[in-house]
Order: C-alpha cells, then structure tokens, then sequence
C-alpha cells in the first residue's frame, strides 16, 4: 500500500522510517520530496516524458505512443509526472492501472479492451463530463447482446444490482463491465466463456469504444480544454505466454492485434515491455506503434565495466533524500547497493530493505549487506533457466541480445538490463555476474572465443 509522503519522517534516521521510506512497492508523485530526476543518469533517451509530451502538443490528430522500459525502472513515476505536466498543458487525462482488471498470466486483446473502456467510463462519470445517455444505453445493450444469453443476463443483473460497493448512482453497464472483468481475471471458466462470445466482436467493441471516447472529446473540448489524453499504465506486466511457432502473447496483443489499441480516437500512452523492441517482429512494432519512448536504466558503469560517478551520485541522491545516510548506513554500504542495482531503481530500493532485516539498529553494515546480496543472488540462481546461463555469458562479453524468445525473457526477468548513454547497449544483471555459476559459463565462453 502506497505511504503518502507526508507522514514519512524524512530523511529517516531510524530503521522503521527507512524502511517506510524505501518502499518500491508504489509510484512516487514527483512534488514526493523523495523524487530525484533521473534522466540525465539515462542518457538520450532518458527524458522521455518530454519526448512524449512534445509528441501530444504537436500533433493536431490523436497520437499513440508506447512508454517502455525494465519492469521498476520508474516507468509509473515518470507518467505521474507526464500526468501532472499534461494537465498544466491544459489537458483532460485519465491515467489508471490496467493489470487490476487483467489476469496478467493470461490476457488476450479482448480483456485489455474491455478494460480500458471501463477504465475510462468510470474516469468520466467520476468527472464534470458525462457520456451520452443514448451512447450508454446503446453500448449496454449491445453488450448485454453480445455477452450474455437470457439467463445469464438476468442472473448477472441480480447480482450487480445487489453490490452496493460499486454505489446505487452508477450505471448498469459499469456494473456489468466491472462484472465481467472480474470473471476475466479471477475464473477460469466464465473467463472462457467470456472470450468466446467477445473476441468475434472485438472489432465492434473498438467501435463503440471510439464513439465514447467521440462524445467525451467533444464534450472536453467545449469546456476548453485542449484534448483527452488517456495514459494506460501497468500493461507491460502481461507475462509472455508462449502461442507457439515463435510467438508470445506479447507479441498478438502488441503486434498482431496491435491496431485495435490505436483505435480509440485519442492521445494514447500504453506501457509495454522493454523486451518487445527486441522481438524478431520489432519492425512491425515501430509500423504499427511510431512513437515510442525507453527509460532505460540508470548508467552506473561505463561498457568497459568502469564506474560512471554521475550515476552513482544520482543514486546516492535517491538514497539520501530517504535515508540520513551518515547515520544509518556503514561507510561504502550506499556505494555497494548501488554497484549491485546495476542502476534499477526498484532493485536498489529492495537491496536496502534486505539489508535491513539483518541488522537490529543503525547503522546498516557492509556484513549485513552482503547478507542481503547472497540472498537476491540465490533469487536469481533459482530463476534463471538452464539454457540462458551460455547465453548470458554472450551479452555480457558481446553488450547485446539477439531478438529470439530467451533473450526476450532475459529482459523480461531483469537478468539482462539496457543502457541508454552514450550507445546502445546492454549487460547482465551485476548480482548474476558475481554467480559461480554465471563465471564458469563465461570462462568456457571465452575459451571458445580464444
């Protein structure tokens, strides 16, 4: 659950507000005093809200963009900030979490539709605007039409109008929707029943989104805003599910179905996964998807595996504007989380909380942190493939991956990670590097180059 800000005691000087303090669990908003820009660390590519909010003000039709980058690298803080700039633009946005409404080890394109209408259906009746009467009526109908047999209908609309949480002024069709991606995410035979009835209609469920989102913009523009810009976080978490002959789930929802999430008629921002760009099929992507944006990670160390001082002083910022770092934690102990977290942000955050449980008070010592680092290197032991240890071996020495499924994952699972300044290029995780096991394989490698 999310901390606010101003019930921390920061920097903490004990080890209970540090741990509050250092929380990954949740999004900072960046007037969060623990916030730290981050971009310079990142390279070209790192400011990539203002890339992306040129895109929006620039353009005179709606633009589709994709925000991608490591899982934890900041992606949801960095949109909280595209979010607040947006709406100084003058703006009408809705940013909201999809995952909450997808069973993110199966999601086909019907749920994420699904659940971007109901996303943004909720936003609006929430807000001064509201939708068509007609339109809701419309939609209601159809949707019941398409869903529900007679039984189902009536059984369903029971039971919706029986669940006071959602709130007796909401309408019917957001009780049904909320209904049925309830099914979607949590069982797994109304979900197949659900899929087999929607997905023939995808194509008409995009339409009728489209005239929503229509009645919406027509209604924001009047009051004087510029534009409806929808901000779609959280969806890079769909796990790549393999499909067979080479493809994932990733690759039917961003790619083979990729135009039904540009056809909603508004500024669109998706989250995606990182490893998607590094698809065989990643030149279809940029077809379909032009614009997309990359927080990669923070540079720590140059590609000869020297140590970049302006990423680590960024990284001491974001400890520092947590934690009175001279009183909590034991000299070179901020110096080494950072060289471990290989710049992940949410990795240093999760370093910091291991080292914690091994120490009973301040300050947090080198013992205790190398305690934590064995135990987030037998994580990684425990995950990583029999078949990606070679493979490994080979990013590490050749500072790229090859766009197949394994290294897809690789980046999906954070044992590889990319780096932005300077060049392109990309590195094994720095805990998995001081494995026994990933050594033995880069020994044998060499051997083989040699």
């Amino acid at each position: 659950m999310e901390t606010p800000a101003g019930k921390l005691n920061l920097p903490a000087k004990n080890l209970k507000d540090a741990f509050n303090a250092c929380d990954p669990s949740a999004p900072l908003d960046d007037d969060d005093p623990r916030y730290v820009d981050l971009a310079s660390g990142r390279g070209d590519e790192g400011n990539a809200v203002e890339q992306c909010r040129k895109r929006i003000i620039r353009s005179d039709r709606p633009c589709v963009q994709l925000f991608a980058g490591h899982r934890g690298c900041g992606k949801s803080t960095e949109l909280r900030r595209l979010h607040k700039l947006l709406k100084q633009d003058n703006y009408f946005v809705v940013r909201f979490e999809v995952h909450r409404d997808l069973d993110l080890q199966d999601t086909e394109p019907a749920d994420v539709l699904l659940a971007l209408i109901r996303n943004l259906e909720e936003h609006l009746r929430k807000s001064p605007f509201q939708l068509s009467q007609k339109l809701l009526n419309d939609f209601e109908a159809w949707f019941g039409e398409t869903i529900l047999d007679t039984s189902e209908s009536r059984q369903m609309e029971a039971a919706v109008s029986s669940e006071v949480r959602l709130g007796a002024d909401v309408p019917l069709l957001a009780k049904l929707m909320a209904r049925v991606t309830g099914q979607i995410r949590t069982g797994t035979e109304s979900k197949k029943s659900v899929r087999l009835k929607l997905d023939p209609q995808v194509s008409q469920l995009v339409d009728r989104g489209k005239i929503l989102v229509s009645n919406a913009r027509s209604q924001i523009q009047q009051a004087g805003y510029k534009d409806l810009v929808m901000i779609v976080d959280n969806l890079d978490r769909v796990v790549p599910v393999s499909k067979g002959n080479a493809r994932t789930s990733h690759d039917v929802l961003f790619i083979e179905r990729g135009d039904l999430l540009k056809g909603f008629g508004c500024h669109t921002i998706i989250t995606v996964p990182i490893s998607l760009f590094f698809s065989p099929k990643g030149a279809l992507l940029n077809n379909i998807f032009p614009y997309r944006h990359i927080v990669p990670m923070v540079k720590v160390a140059t590609q000869d595996h020297q140590k970049w001082h302006p990423g680590y002083q960024l990284l001491e910022e974001v400890l520092g504007r947590r934690l009175d770092v001279d009183s909590l934690l034991e000299k070179d102990v901020a110096q080494r989380l950072i060289e471990m977290s290989g710049g992940h942000p949410r990795q240093l955050m999760n370093l910091m909380l291991f080292s914690m449980d091994f120490v009973d008070e301040p300050p947090v010592t080198l013992v205790a942190v190398e305690k934590a680092i064995k135990r987030f290197k037998t994580d990684y032991d425990r995950m990583i493939p029999e078949n990606h240890w070679p493979l490994l071996a080979q990013v590490h020495l050749n500072q790229k991956v090859l766009n197949d499924e394994d290294h897809q994952l690789m980046l999906f699972n954070l044992s590889v990670l990319e780096y932005e300044n300077d060049d392109r290029w990309c590195d094994v995780q720095p805990a998995i590097r001081e494995l026994a096991r990933f050594q033995a394989e880069l020994g044998k490698t060499k051997k083989i180059l040699t």
